[in-house]
């Protein structure tokens, strides 16, 4: 009793402790970031229209030059490189940005493409397809557009220059600043793709270099935009900022998707891209962000709650899908001569092309599943570890 009683303060002080440590222990442990889910509906929502577009383009055939075709186009991949600006960016404990780990995402990636385009290949010509790219091993590896599989190697071309504008972001604190490393690195990549004859050449072809410059822009706004994420949620919470957003976009909008109707010259065409992407991104961001908001709050209707859920699916099988969806296109020739009769308008025909899309979206993510019961497979086929 004597040796218990004399123990109390020595237990007493340890008690006290074990607070103290668990506290420190869980602020040295690097805590996962609460999700943003409204980022992962914008990715479903663009993946949905990545498919939207290819059963126009690849399915039905002949009908480009439809209104919905062109907007889709236009909108879908500026977000994804957005969004993927905005995750790359990262800062170590001094608040300074960090590189990324780039044998993580080559791997993550290029394996994934190497391999499906590769199988793409072969069922090509059993598909009953006819596509406007070049689905052979030459235009897999010299053709810009890869089969159609050229998102992953120019997303990591572009984390590669990133990388880049990172080791001078580390030297500058202002925001101007940063925008001055951005627009150096853009610069360069420019230059690049533009002015070095068969070097260019090479680089666009064999690279898809002008894709990686075309983009650029958009992944570096978002990247910026989560370093300077408090300002960047004011500055969208602005009527302003989203009136001149939404005025420049439309404007924007249709000069890329009609330029011909439009004033043309060299600076223009190299301009106007990534200012529209930007008005997409911030007109986007803040849309979803609201929705999303108030569609997963507590007392929420369900067919609200369901269709964030429905389209948070999709997001975050976003690069699965995108590498394994061809395989479950189709030829859908027979319903030209009626989309025809319509004029190609813009609501039967985006009704249309997003009922499809619905159904290969359905199927898509059954195989993933699937998949998702082997790690080697769902590493080759899918890019997940």
């Amino acid at each position: 009793m004597i040796a218990a009683t004399k123990n109390k303060p020595v237990l007493k002080k340890i008690s006290n402790f074990i607070p103290v440590f668990t506290t420190f222990a869980m602020e040295s442990t690097l805590t996962p970031k609460p999700r943003l889910y409204h980022f992962d509906i914008i990715k479903g929502v663009a993946i949905f229209l990545v498919i939207m577009g290819h059963v126009l383009t690849m399915c039905v055939r002949s009908i480009d030059r439809a209104t919905v075709f062109k907007i889709i186009g236009q909108i879908h991949m500026p977000l994804f490189f957005f969004i993927s600006g905005w995750f790359a960016y990262r800062e170590d404990a001094r608040g300074l940005p960090v590189l990324p780990k780039l044998r993580s995402r080559a791997l993550q990636l290029l394996v994934p493409m190497v391999v499906v385009s590769s199988l793409w290949i072969y069922y090509f010509p059993h598909s009953g397809l006819e596509s406007p790219l070049d689905s052979t091993w030459c235009g897999l590896w010299s053709n810009e557009w890869k089969n159609g599989y050229w998102f992953t190697p120019v997303l990591f071309e572009i984390i590669l220059c990133y990388s880049a504008a990172v080791l001078m972001l580390r030297r500058v604190s202002s925001a101007a600043g940063a925008c001055l490393c951005g627009a150096a690195v853009w610069g360069i990549m420019l230059l690049l793709s533009m002015c070095c004859g068969d070097v260019s050449s090479a680089l666009n072809g064999w690279g898809s270099f002008s894709l990686a410059t075309a983009y650029f822009p958009a992944f570096y706004f978002g990247a910026m935009g989560s370093r300077y994420r408090d300002g960047f949620k004011s500055a969208l919470a602005s009527s302003g900022l989203m009136t001149v957003a939404i005025i420049v976009f439309a404007i924007t909008l249709y000069y890329c998707c009609w330029p011909w109707e439009m004033p043309q010259n060299a600076a223009l065409s190299i301009l106007v891209p990534p200012v529209m992407h930007i008005a997409l991104a911030v007109i986007t961001l803040r849309v979803f962000e609201q929705w999303s908001t108030a569609a997963l709050k507590p007392g929420a209707s369900a067919l609200a709650c369901g269709a964030a859920s429905w389209w948070m699916l999709l997001g975050r099988e976003s690069l699965a899908i995108y590498l394994l969806h061809y395989f479950f296109l189709f030829p859908m020739g027979v319903f030209r001569p009626w989309l025809e009769a319509v004029n190609v308008s813009f609501v039967p025909l985006a009704a249309f092309s997003a009922l499809w899309a619905l159904l290969i979206s359905l199927c898509v993510l059954a195989v993933v599943r699937i998949i998702s019961l082997s790690a080697p497979l769902a590493f080759m086929l899918t890019g997940k570890k």
